[in-house]
C-alpha cells in the first residue's frame, strides 16, 4: 500500500500535522510520498493507494487555494481512492468539507475521514485573532497526537467518519469564504514594510503566491495575496507591517523538534 500526502501550509501548523500522519504510517509499514502542493509534484505520474489532504481554513471552510489545485492538479483515478482530509485552524469550530468532498468525487477520491484540528492562531494582524497561549498552543498539540492513530485505523478500517455542519450553514460558510477570499486584493494592498527591513528577500522567496517583489526601497506587495500569513511570520526583523502596525509574529515549532 502506497499513501500520497498533499498539503498546503502557511506557516508550519498543517505541514506539522502532515508529518505526524506519515511518521504514523511509516509505523505501520505503509509507504509514503508526502507533498506541500508548492513542491511542483507530478501527479500525474504518481502511483498511490490512498491520499491524505491537509489545508488551513478560512472562516470554517477549506482555504480556496487547495480547491483550485485539487480541481487542476490531481488526476481521475480510474479506481477509487480513499481520502482523509483535514484542515488546520485557531478555534474549536467544524468544517465544511462538503465542497472538498463533491470535488474528489469528480476524480475518483472518496472522502471518508475528514477532521479538524485546532491548533494555533497565525494571524495576528486584525484585533478580533488574538494570539494563541503557549500552553493552549501544547495542549492542542497533545490533542492532535492522541487522534491521529484512532483517525488512521478507522480510516485503513474503511470505516466513514466525516465531520459534520448543520446544513443551513453549510452554504453560509461557503459565502462568507469565498467572499473573503475576493476581497482579499483590497487588504492585502495594506501590507508594507517598515525601515527595519534589510531587503533579505526572504518574503519574496516564501510567498507561496508570488505576490511580493523586492524594489531599491523595499519589498512591493501585489494584490495576489493568500493571507498565508508566511512573510510576516518569517520576516527576520520583523518588519513587515499591516496597516502600518508591527505585529506579533507566530513560529511553529517543527515536528523534529518534539
Amino acid at each position: 500500500m502506497r499513501t500520497l500526502i498533499l498539503y498546503f501550509s502557511g506557516t508550519g501548523n498543517t505541514k506539522d500535522i502532515a508529518c505526524r500522519f506519515e511518521k504514523a504510517l511509516l509505523k505501520r509499514n505503509i509507504s509514503v510520498e508526502i507533498h506541500s502542493i508548492e513542491d511542483g509534484a507530478d501527479l500525474a505520474n504518481t502511483q498511490y493507494d490512498s491520499l491524505i489532504i491537509g489545508f488551513p481554513k478560512y472562516y470554517e471552510y477549506p482555504v480556496l487555494h487547495i480547491l483550485n489545485y485539487i480541481r487542476k492538479e490531481l488526476p481521475e483515478q480510474k479506481r477509487e481512492i480513499p481520502t482523509l482530509a483535514f484542515c488546520t485552524q485557531a478555534g474549536p469550530l467544524p468544517t465544511n468539507f462538503n465542497g472538498l468532498s463533491r470535488l474528489l468525487d469528480q476524480k475518483n477520491h472518496k472522502l471518508t475521514v475528514s477532521k479538524s484540528f485546532s491548533y494555533a492562531n497565525n494571524m495576528m494582524i486584525f484585533s478580533s485573532f488574538k494570539f494563541t497561549d503557549p500552553q493552549k498552543v501544547a495542549e492542542n498539540k497533545r490533542n492532535i497526537q492522541e487522534q491521529i492513530e484512532p483517525l488512521l485505523g478507522k480510516w485503513l478500517g474503511g470505516e466513514v467518519s466525516l465531520e459534520q455542519v448543520p446544513a443551513w450553514q453549510r452554504p453560509l460558510f461557503h459565502l462568507i469564504a469565498s467572499g473573503c477570499t475576493k476581497g482579499m486584493p483590497v487588504f492585502a494592498m495594506r501590507f508594507s514594510a517598515s525601515q527595519d527591513c534589510t531587503h533579505c528577500g526572504l518574503c519574496v522567496k516564501q510567498c507561496p503566491m508570488n505576490n511580493i517583489r523586492m524594489t531599491d526601497d523595499g519589498p512591493i506587495f501585489q494584490k495576489h495575496c493568500l493571507f498565508c500569513m508566511r512573510c510576516i511570520n518569517a520576516c527576520p526583523t520583523n518588519a513587515i507591517l499591516y496597516d502600518n502596525k508591527q505585529c506579533q509574529q507566530y513560529k511553529c515549532e517543527p515536528f523534529s523538534k518534539e
